[in-house]
């Protein structure tokens, strides 16, 4: 093999091995990023389920309230037990 030969080779062989290496580590970067966002998102998701939960949580207080003076009045006003 004469020189050109064995330089053709060369970078028929280390081009696409260089160019396997570098989308590797694209995707790795890739990959840390959307577990850096999905941590994120957790997070997010967490505190707006709590501000849902204490919400229903606010609304139960209420409803109770609401069928204590129901309660209250039919007994008062209509004689009801």
């Amino acid at each position: 093999m004469n020189d050109q030969q064995i330089l053709t080779v060369a970078i028929a062989i280390v081009f696409p091995l260089s160019m396997l290496i570098y989308s590797n580590s694209r995707i790795t970067d890739a990959k840390e990023t959307l577990r850096a966002e999905m941590g994120t998102l957790r997070a997010d998701m967490k505190l707006d389920f709590e501000r849902l939960s204490n919400k229903i949580d606010h609304l139960a207080e209420e409803v109770a309230t609401l069928k204590e003076l129901l309660s209250t009045h039919l007994r008062e006003h209509h004689g009801v037990k």
